[in-house]
Formats: C-alpha cells, structure tokens, sequence
C-alpha cells in the first residue's frame, strides 16, 4: 500500500488480495484453495470464505466431533450460508478479502486491546468469530463452501476438548449477543442480513440458553421415576453438582477443574443411562 501508484490502483489490488488462515495441523488440497478464491471472484462484498472441516484423529472423543463436525457444517453453516451468511469462518481454514481487513472499523476494533471481562471472552477465545462477527456488521458476507475440503486434527483427550469447548461455548454467545444488540444497523448496512435471518439467530439463542435447564429438568424428572424421589429432594440432588463445580471454577485452579470435570461427565453418563429408562418407563 506504500508503493506510489494510484489510488484506484490500490484499490483493485487490495480487492484481489487473499490472505489464507491455517492451523498448523491442517492438511488440505490445493483444489480447496481454488474454490475460495472462485467465490472471491464472484462477489467483491465477500469479505470471508471457508470450507468444510474434516476433523482427524482416534478415540471417542474424535468420534463424537466427527459427528458434531458433520452436523456443524452439513446442517448449521449450510442453512446460514443459504438464508443470510455463515458467521463463523474457522481460524484453521479460511480465506480472507485484504480490502474488508484493511476496513478501519474491521481490524482497527480487531486488535482493541481487552480491558473488560466480556471484551476478554468475545475477543481472546473466539478470535475468527470476533473478526467474521465484524465483517458482517460492515456490510461483508462471509460464505460457505461443502466442496473445499480440509482435514484437522480433534482433541483426543477429554483435557484438550474440555480447554478447547470452554473457551468457544463462550465466545459464541458473546459475539451472537454482539450481532442481536446490534441488528438495525447490521441489517441496513448488509443486505444478506434480514430480519428473518435475525429471528433465526434469536431462536438459536433461546435454545442455547433454555438447554441446560431443559437437561436439568429433565434429569430431576428421571430421578423422581427412577428413584422415587420427592420433587424437592432431587431437585437440591441435581442442583447440588452444578452448584459444587461452579465454586470450583471460581475457587481452583485449572488442573482441579478438569478433574472434577472428568468426574462430573462420567457420573453424568451413567445418569443419562438412567434417564433413557426413565423415559422408556
């Protein structure tokens, strides 16, 4: 940009730069590559493309992700690909328009330095959500591609999916929140943004929130029938862990977190047995 050509110059090279993300374990095609840029090409307000992430590995936990990956990505990026655009371009294969990153309001607010606990989770734990949640408030779109295939190795042990979950979970509330607050202004500066697209998002973000207290009442309903159990009492049974590994979190450090964490999802396990028979019942 320091080269001492025109300003209109600038601009097409700027239009026509890609920058590729990748995490060190990726393992792609060069074919995968050329199917991002052809969806560049296709629509200069593209600010973002991603492919369709394969993750790799062995043992259940990369069994359990390989399923998650394919809803994730065959259903979730699909249908927001499809109605509005995707907002998440994953950090480990994603290609990136030099012009929407050169945007002041895209990467100036990018690199703010966090000085508040929400800034912290929003920006420091979900850095390509925060950067694709920015492009789309500017007027980009940020598209999706099932046939760009790539290949990532999953957390194999429970530590490393625990670590990796507890920090997009978060995240991902944050900058869907970020989008809700915000969604006049999104939907008049980018066409792809509709209000029905908006309901959509807000629909995801009810189930987010009622989920655990779905799970919850319906474990102390499987405790009733299972155990005959008063209301009450398995009630506070149910409550009693949540409540335990929230003191915990605030309290330990993170070794005793993940430990208590293995316990918690092993005795979990072995309830949602019982609830599968109390549903049977």
């Amino acid at each position: 940009m320091e080269k001492p050509i025109r300003t209109e110059r600038k601009e097409v090279i700027a239009a026509h730069t890609f920058l590729l993300a990748l995490d060190g374990d990726v393992d792609f095609q060069p074919r995968s590559v050329e199917l991002l840029v052809d969806l560049m090409k296709k629509n200069e307000k593209l600010g973002a493309a991603c492919g369709r992430i394969h993750p790799t590995g062995g043992g259940p936990m990369v069994w359990y992700q390989k399923f998650e990956y394919a809803t994730g990505h065959w259903l979730q990026k699909a249908t927001e690909h499809m109605i509005g655009c995707v907002l998440c371009s994953p950090g480990c294969f994603s290609l990136f328009r030099g012009r929407a990153l050169m945007n002041d309001a895209v990467m100036g607010r990018y690199t703010t330095i966090s000085t508040e606990p929400r800034h912290y989770v929003q920006y420091d734990q979900g850095e390509d959500r925060w950067l694709c949640t920015l492009l789309v408030q500017q007027g980009y779109r940020v598209d999706y591609s099932a046939a760009s295939d790539a290949y990532t190795h999953a957390p194999e042990d429970f530590n490393e999916f625990y670590n990796q979950r507890r920090r997009w979970v978060p995240s991902t509330t944050a900058n869907i929140m970020d989008l809700l607050t915000d969604y006049r202004k999104t939907i008049r500066v980018n066409p792809d943004i509709s209000i029905f697209y908006i309901a959509y998002q807000m629909l995801l973000m009810v189930g987010t929130i009622l989920g655990p207290g779905t799970i919850f009442l319906m474990l102390t309903g499987a405790c009733i029938t299972l155990f005959e159990l008063s209301d009450w009492l398995s009630f506070a049974l149910n409550l009693a862990p949540i409540v335990g590994f929230a003191i915990v979190c605030y309290f330990c450090k993170n070794d005793m977190q993940l430990k208590v964490a293995q316990i918690l999802s092993v005795m979990y396990a072995l309830l949602m047995v019982g609830v599968l028979v109390g549903i049977a019942r």
